[in-house]
């Protein structure tokens, strides 16, 4: 009895490790497998083609003929879907590290983001302090801001505008550095900012009205036509001229058209 138990012990390791093994070496050959059934087939029909000929074909090779065009249709078949499938896990990987990649040319660079100046103050305080937006998804370094205002003449201080250092600015972020102008009724201001990812313009002409701010807020990235801006916006109701496809070149005072 205990010889017995020993063998069908035995036997059942030697099943599970034939098992395994036919199941590794199925795991290994498996890519080979639709190339391995279209040569099997293609044997099977040239079997079939030889010793079926002549006055009195044998039946079974016929059937070798049939049988051989079906596993290597069959093959074919695997093979080709196969390859269809690889072909879309190479695209979709390849995708994948083309999107890593913007994104890391993005963190690098600042990508496709930008910032712009918004006044804040009232006009009763006289002064005015630059805001400045950040817009996009990545951080933007190195950046720094040449201010024109194009209310002042040629032999006032400032004519040439005032530069300003910002650094970095970040998504979702506002800030103020402590730039301050005079606030009048009417302004017009040009910004040209330089940053890591490039360059660009800023256009923003304001009118304090009596109930509200009448703003005209223009952004294109240097390079780029004019009626393909980063921003536009005008407020309804404001008196400057703004065309979309022209330079906002008049200075103030902005005052409504007869």
């Amino acid at each position: 009895m205990l010889q017995t138990g020993e063998s069908a012990h035995h036997d059942s390791v030697s099943k599970r490790f034939a098992l395994r093994s036919a199941l590794s070496a199925l795991k290994l050959y498996r890519p080979y497998l639709p190339a391995i059934l279209t040569l099997l087939g293609g044997v099977l029909i040239a079997v079939g083609l030889f010793f079926g000929q002549g006055q009195h074909p044998n039946a079974v090779f016929q059937w070798f003929r049939l049988i051989g065009a079906g596993i290597a249709a069959f093959g074919a078949f695997w093979s080709a879907h196969r390859q269809i499938q690889s072909a879309s896990a190479n695209k979709e990987r390849d995708q994948k590290i083309i999107d890593l990649s913007e994104q890391l040319h993005g963190h690098l660079t600042g990508g496709d983001s930008f910032c712009y100046g918004c006044p804040f103050g009232t006009l009763n305080s006289g002064v005015f302090e630059w805001m400045f937006v950040h817009s996009g998804k990545y951080p933007l370094t190195d950046v720094s801001v040449q201010i024109h205002n194009l209310a002042a003449k040629p032999d006032q201080p400032g004519f040439l505008g005032r530069f300003v250092e910002l650094g970095t600015t970040f998504p979702g972020k506002a800030r103020k550095y402590g730039v301050q102008d005079r606030l009048l009724p009417s302004n017009g201001y040009n910004l040209f900012f330089q940053a890591r990812n490039g360059s660009w313009l800023q256009e923003i002409r304001w009118v304090d009205l009596p109930d509200r701010r009448a703003v005209a807020n223009r952004v294109v990235r240097d390079g780029m036509p004019l009626d393909k801006p980063l921003l536009f916006e005008v407020s309804p109701g404001f008196p400057g001229r703004v065309p979309a496809n022209e330079a906002w070149n008049d200075p103030p005072p902005y005052v409504p058209s007869n």
